[in-house]
């Protein structure tokens, strides 16, 4: 980055700003006062074009666009915008063991009970300057692709970010343009995508609905709701029940014809996504206390003559994962995945009757 910039008593004149950021660039003016009794006035105009601005395993982000800060003693702080992503990707990724317990009871030592640290806090808040507001429009035609967890998708957005820093609000859409996601061995086509913002940032509404064909059954996943309130229902045409639907997405065949190990399955998924967290969930209840990464049931396998086995695996580090299924009549599979790079794995199986086997597997995203 370059700075160019003129100091004169107590203000701050920057001249130019220039920087890159990835392949794109970043370029700012303004003007900054210093002097406390004026409430240190601001005026910057900074311009992004194809700037950067994340870039992780998780999400990756390049934006356009213009942002003006200002700020008065008598209008207080601003963030006015308008910014276009031309490009953005992110990975939904399954987070385990992310409920953090809050304990009750907790004092700091010598908390409350100073009265002179008690008049300095009252002077830090009074003098602590006002939230600053937000005026930003953000805007995306296409190319915010979403994958990861058995999803590959694209979408769309027009979205006003207003409120303050400390307390955002919302407005807008964020529409899929096209989509599939794969589950249970069957890919769903994204008929629908919407996802409304009207206020708190973390809780829009949902409306997504995901069909594929089995047989003679179209079935879907349908969720609606909010965030962090969602309603998951199963679909399906012609119109069949719930248990008989996830019968065929998991095991392809009628809800009569499943096994006893299948049918333990098919009720501990429904109950799951009907009692959420509160619901009877023996997999993840188990999942949860023997620590495991993932405890599953699945489907028998003619060719290599495995009945319907339990899997579990644990990753050993951030880049090995070892997994083990098992049936009831002797048959065991060890699967070994070693991440070389983030693109680049080595597979290592090995079974009692289908032999051993190590290949090289590459996927990138595009």
């Amino acid at each position: 980055m370059k700075l160019d910039g003129r100091f004169t008593n107590d203000h701050l004149e920057i001249r130019d700003f220039s920087g890159r950021a990835g392949d794109g660039t970043v370029q700012a003016s303004g003007d900054v006062g210093l002097a406390a009794d004026s409430g240190f006035p601001m005026s910057i105009a900074i311009k992004l074009d194809r700037a950067r601005l994340a870039r992780s395993e998780a999400i990756t982000s390049v934006v356009s666009g213009t942002l003006n800060i200002t700020n008065s003693a008598q209008a207080g702080g601003l963030i006015k915008g308008d910014l276009r992503l031309p490009e953005t990707r992110y990975r939904v990724a399954w987070q385990g063991g992310t409920d953090i317990r809050q304990l009750t009871g907790v004092r700091r030592k010598g908390e409350g009970t100073d009265l002179l640290d008690q008049r300095i806090a009252e002077r830090k808040a009074a003098a602590a300057p006002k939230p600053w507001k937000l005026d930003i429009r953000v805007r995306a035609d296409n190319e915010i692709y979403v994958t990861g967890m058995g999803l590959d998708s694209e979408w769309k957005t027009n979205m006003r970010v207003t409120g303050t820093a400390t307390d955002p609000r919302v407005v807008g859409e964020v529409e899929a343009i096209r989509g599939r996601y794969s589950f249970s061995g069957h890919q769903f086509d994204l008929e629908q995508g919407l996802i409304s913002f009207n206020g708190p940032m973390m809780n829009p509404t949902l409306q997504i609905k995901a069909q594929t064909r089995i047989d003679t059954v179209t079935a879907g996943i349908q969720v609606t709701g909010s965030a962090q309130q969602p309603d998951i229902a199963f679909i399906s045409t012609p119109t069949l029940p719930q248990d008989e639907i996830l019968a065929r997405i998991l095991f392809g065949d009628n809800v009569a014809n499943l096994s006893a190990t299948q049918a333990i399955q098919l009720a501990a998924a429904l109950n799951g996504l009907r009692g959420g967290s509160g619901g009877l969930n023996p997999m993840g209840k188990l999942q949860g206390a023997t620590g495991l990464d993932r405890i599953g049931i699945v489907g028998g396998d003619e060719a290599t003559g495995r009945s319907t086995s339990l899997a579990v695996g644990q990753h050993i580090s951030n880049n090995i994962y070892v997994e083990v299924i098992t049936d009831s009549k002797g048959f065991t599979a060890t699967q070994l995945e070693i991440a070389l790079s983030k693109t680049l794995s080595l597979l290592s199986k090995t079974g009692t009757n289908a032999g051993s086997s190590a290949n090289l597997r590459y996927s990138k995203d595009y």
